[in-house]
């Protein structure tokens, strides 16, 4: 009997099969490509950091990046096409997402609904920390909606001034009609990218400047994750290992959007470590691409379409290092409220050990005509909570009682911290 094997996951399915009968793709679509290119740029990039640094990161290491480089397949011929919906790279001549079945083109009337998010940001200082070395920042104006998060590296104060700088760096290139904040709303994407692009790479030039003018920071760093949101598009730009996550609730699934760029991701990208080996690797926390570490840094760009009901998540890895991303999906997709969300996941991180700050920003779109008046988009800055040293709440409520995630292992909650930070 003739079959055909599925092009995501490499189920045989009988050849009179449209959609695959084990992950639901379509059987007509053409290969998945996950990422081939951006593998080979990540595993580029980690090993222009080496240089003059491998007595510091070990010879295993080296020789691991050296094997993955010689392994890489040869580019596609094309420009992969990445889905709106779930970020699966396609061949180029695809039409539809082998990833999610989405069609890979809109069609020319397509006139999705005016969308407008909620928002709310909360970041803590943790249950071990002295100081909060990440920083938020949250801001909109005519309907368009900028958040930021980042976590700062290098020792206390120097992972402190870091992130501010980097927080400050942004708000300075966008705040105020001097910097065209009043045209944000008509901009064309291109045209915010590259705003988006030479905010960043500014705010790298203002880390490296203070370096270079007090050398008790040398060293100092911090990631960088910003998401722009305008109607039902969302473009994001990202350094580092802080995340965006888009949950989609209507689906119930959840799409991390952003890659680390730490070497061991782009080891476990390469398919040269597995998900379990990178979870306890000693250099999971080491980073190859972070603002204030080489004059030409620049952040990768993702663009995502949203619907309503979907959730946008920005996060600093006190997060991610103690919630998995299908429980912060479900923690997304039981409230409404962004605040409660950011909230119950800050609780649920310090409930876990809260060894290292922790910030998230959430965003849940809504049709614009739903919102209340008070709660639309519009010049004032949205307000942003951080919070003191972790306190258990006296009263859990009955929903946080049911809840029942499970603690995660012990080990997985070890390990170095970036480089430079407070116990190094």
């Amino acid at each position: 009997m003739e079959t055909q094997a599925c092009p995501n996951c490499g189920h045989e399915n009988l050849s009179r099969a449209v959609f695959c009968f084990q992950c639901g793709a379509r059987l007509d679509a053409p290969p998945i490509v996950r990422g081939i290119p951006q593998h080979r740029r990540y595993i580029e990039d980690a090993m222009r950091y080496l240089q003059g640094r491998e007595g510091v990161l070990g010879p295993g290491l080296v020789q691991n990046l050296h094997e993955v480089r010689a392994k890489l397949p040869p580019p596609i011929d094309g420009e992969p096409v990445m889905c709106l919906s779930c970020g699966t790279l396609n061949l180029p001549q695809a039409s539809y997402c082998v990833g999610c079945g989405t069609a890979l083109a809109m069609p020319d009337d397509a006139s999705p609904a005016l969308l407008a998010p909620r928002a709310a940001a909360r970041s803590d200082v943790g249950r071990i920390r002295e100081n909060n070395e990440d920083r938020v920042g949250l801001w909109t104006r005519s309907g368009a909606v900028l958040a930021l998060v980042a976590d700062g590296m290098g020792g206390a104060a120097a992972g402190e001034e870091a992130s501010r700088l980097a927080m400050e760096a942004i708000q300075a290139d966008f705040l105020g009609q001097a910097r065209g904040s009043d045209l944000l709303h008509e901009l064309p994407d291109e045209d915010i990218v590259e705003k988006l692009r030479i905010a960043v790479r500014r705010a790298n030039r203002a880390v490296i400047h203070r370096t270079s003018e007090h050398p008790e920071f040398q060293g100092m760093g911090t990631t960088m994750t910003l998401a722009f949101v305008r109607d039902s598009r969302a473009i994001v730009l990202h350094v580092g290992d802080s995340r965006a996550y888009l949950v989609k609730a209507r689906q119930g699934w959840i799409n991390q959007i952003t890659d680390d760029h730490s070497f061991v991701e782009a080891l476990l990208a390469a398919g040269h470590i597995t998900r379990e080996q990178a979870a306890i690797h000693p250099m999971r926390n080491v980073l190859y691409r972070a603002l204030g570490q080489f004059d030409d840094t620049d952040a990768d760009v993702y663009r995502r379409q949203l619907e309503e009901g979907d959730r946008l998540i920005l996060c600093t890895d006190g997060l991610t290092r103690n919630i998995s991303a299908e429980e912060i999906a479900a923690i997304a997709c039981r409230s409404d409220e962004p605040a409660a969300i950011a909230q119950e996941l800050v609780d649920l991180a310090n409930a876990r050990g809260g060894q290292d700050n922790v910030s998230v920003i959430v965003l849940v779109m809504e049709r614009a005509e739903d919102l209340p008046p008070g709660q639309r988009p519009d010049s004032a800055l949205f307000d942003t909570t951080e919070i003191g040293p972790y306190q258990p709440p006296a009263v859990e409520s009955q929903e946080r009682k049911t809840l029942e995630l499970p603690a995660l292992p012990s080990e997985d909650r070890q390990g170095p911290e970036k480089p430079g930070a407070d116990d190094e």
